[in-house]
């Protein structure tokens, strides 16, 4: 099943064309065969006329030959015009034509035979004439070609059963005139080798366009079928071979690889050096079947970062995770694009057909689910009724999320920060809540189905609209406004237009410098630290003041940090969590510190929630600290009392 993305149809048509080659070449060969073979006959039959009429039979065969080249001429420029300079028929074969016909009337032809001659040649005249003006035409009317050869071809049929009648006249005159020649029989056959000659053409003109046709066929089924960047076999072609395999009862496996990284890579080094990742790493997946001699898998493109692979040897669970271990193995290789190193980072699920379904649909769903399960370069995961349900719920949530953004059922909930050395309030975060049927959703469930659904950034957009707006509200209000930080998404981050919504969302409510401040994620910091330098330094020019949120976690570069228009780290609330239980996430906190103070920065740890969390972190310099030790997030009103407090 390995097979390589040649598709069986186009070898169909290929020995259907070499079929066709074949049967013209064999018709040709029958009919030159037949020539000389009657030619011959009547080269033995003919002594007596062959010494009588020499004279007539030569201007005879002269006459048919003539017109035979007129005609084939007119069948060769037909089938080269496209390849061709059109030039008009040679009229010294039509003077040739008449002239052998005059010698034929001065040698005894009756009056009626001449008339029906000149009466045949003027018809054949007639439509060479018009031959001739409409390959002169552009463009050119390729029906009306095919109507005059036809008209012609029927001009020389009549004029041939002429002369056919002429020498049998002939022949029975030889026993009384008694002269022709043998060499005239053996230009007869010429003549009809002619002909034979010209059908030829004919079928070679028609072989050409049909195989051109056949040649455009196999390119469109080539696009419809197969990917251009890997060559692999794309969905439909999945879909047909997993539909074929599951009518034949033939069990196995359906695996769904996904490249984690790839969209990421695109954005940040270019879509060219994401394709020839993902190229390299279907050339290192196909390594892996060749060498393990797989002849019972075959790999597929899905979509953009997406692969597929069939195995029909794995029929259950072990044997189909051992092989996807096999495929995983190659995350440990590393490529080597553009001077930049590389490594694969691939999650893949999968599902026994038909024990995990006997549908085509269903089969590639499952599989997708479980690589969705499945844990960037973690090992893979195989498919569960469970995750059958979660996707419905997934599909569900994402459905009424949709809703719910439309009928602004979001309100947002505001966590006090506090300032470390005296505990008072000096800031806030925002963070959103979906409050559904009167109770309040997880963010841990719908954030991520809006982050993969492509609802972050409206619902970005409305969380920093509404900030803004209760900002004002308090300052009407006459209460004390604090600082409120806000949540940015990747998608947010990566649209160039952000910054301008930015500055015009801070014009609209009249927020003074400082009052907003944007968090972003380290790895989103990380992602591309060139465009990130812009990006921000566009933010920090409307006023706002920035955050890497989650910091420590590993993915920054100090050489970028210390570039970044930054005005605060926060501390990732894992190593907050673990102080007291692990003394690595105490000294993560003192570096994160230190580092931060080099740089002038200030430091949030969020996550408290002990005394002690606390008074280490007093200890240790922290500007502000945030957690449910001090506060859970809070409605509005609830909130507005810290605010009345100040």
């Amino acid at each position: 099943m390995n097979r390589s993305p040649q598709s069986d149809k186009p070898q169909r048509r290929a020995r259907l064309l070499l079929l066709i080659f074949a049967l013209i070449l064999l018709c040709v060969l029958a009919v030159v065969s037949l020539t000389l073979s009657a030619s011959r006959m009547v080269a033995e039959n003919t002594d007596e006329l062959t010494r009588l009429r020499i004279p007539e039979l030569q201007h005879m065969g002269a006459l048919e030959q003539a017109m035979a080249d007129r005609a084939n001429q007119l069948y060769l420029y037909y089938a080269t015009a496209d390849r061709a300079p059109w030039k008009v028929v040679n009229p010294g074969l039509a003077e040739a034509a008449h002239a052998h016909l005059a010698e034929l009337n001065r040698l005894g032809l009756s009056d009626q035979a001449r008339r029906d001659f000149i009466a045949l040649i003027l018809e054949f005249d007639a439509h060479s004439h018009g031959f001739d003006q409409v390959m002169q035409a552009q463009p050119r009317d390729w029906d009306a070609l095919r109507a005059h050869l036809a008209a012609g071809q029927e001009a020389l049929d009549k004029m041939h059963h002429e002369l056919t009648d002429w020498r049998a006249q002939v022949s029975r005159a030889a026993d009384a005139s008694g002269e022709v020649a043998q060499d005239e029989v053996i230009q007869l056959t010429r003549l009809q080798v002619a002909f034979s000659v010209a059908v030829l053409l004919v079928a070679a003109f028609v072989l050409v366009a049909l195989y051109a046709r056949l040649k455009d066929q196999d390119a469109l089924y080539r696009q419809a079928y197969f990917d251009d960047l890997t060559g692999l076999p794309n969905r439909r072609f999945l879909e047909k071979d997993l539909a074929a395999h599951v009518h034949a009862a033939r069990p196995g496996c359906l695996m769904v690889v996904q490249a984690s990284r790839y969209r990421r890579i695109g954005r940040t080094f270019g879509h060219g050096t994401a394709d020839q990742l993902l190229a390299a790493h279907v050339g290192q997946l196909q390594q892996v079947l060749t060498a393990a001699s797989d002849t019972q898998a075959q790999l597929y493109r899905l979509n953009t970062d997406t692969l597929a692979l069939i195995c029909l040897d794995s029929v259950s669970h072990v044997a189909a995770e051992q092989r996807a271990a096999a495929m995983l193995a190659i995350q440990s290789d590393k490529l080597v694009l553009d001077g930049r190193e590389f490594h694969a980072e691939l999650r893949l699920g999968l599902c026994l057909f038909p024990a995990d379904g006997e549908a085509v649909d269903d089969l590639i769903r499952n599989a997708d689910a479980a690589m969705h399960a499945a844990v960037a370069g973690g090992p893979a995961v195989a498919f569960t009724l469970r995750m059958a349900q979660d996707s419905a719920d997934w599909l569900t949530l994402e459905s009424a999320l949709r809703h719910a953004l439309q009928r602004g059922d979001f309100e947002l909930h505001y966590q006090p920060k506090l300032c470390a050395r005296t505990e008072s309030l000096c800031a806030a975060e925002a963070l959103i809540r979906w409050r559904r049927d009167g109770q309040l959703v997880s963010p841990g469930l719908f954030i991520p189905v809006a982050e993969e659904s492509g609802l972050s950034v409206p619902l970005g957009t409305w969380v920093l609209r509404e900030a803004c707006r209760q900002w004002q509200a308090w300052q009407h209000a006459g209460m004390s406004p604090v600082p409120v930080a806000v949540n940015i998404s990747t998608q947010q981050f990566s649209d160039p237009a952000f910054p301008a919504l930015v500055a015009a969302m801070l014009a609209e409510f009249s927020i003074p410098a400082g009052m907003i401040e944007l968090e972003i994620t380290e790895a989103v910091a990380a992602s591309d630290p060139e465009q990130v330098v812009h990006t921000l330094q566009a933010l920090k020019a409307t006023g706002v003041t920035l955050a890497i949120d989650d910091f420590g976690t590993g993915y920054s570069s100090l050489a970028y940090l210390q570039r970044f228009p930054i005005d605060t780290l926060k501390i990732d609330q894992a190593f907050v969590r673990r102080l007291g239980e692990d003394p690595e996430a105490a000294a993560i906190i003192e570096l994160i510190q230190g580092l931060a103070q080099a740089l002038d920065l200030k430091v949030v740890a969020e996550g408290v929630e002990t005394v002690a969390q606390k008074q280490f972190l007093q200890a240790a310099g922290c500007t502000q600290l945030q957690g449910y030790l001090f506060s859970k997030p809070l409605p509005v009103a609830e909130f507005s009392r810290w605010l009345t407090s100040l």
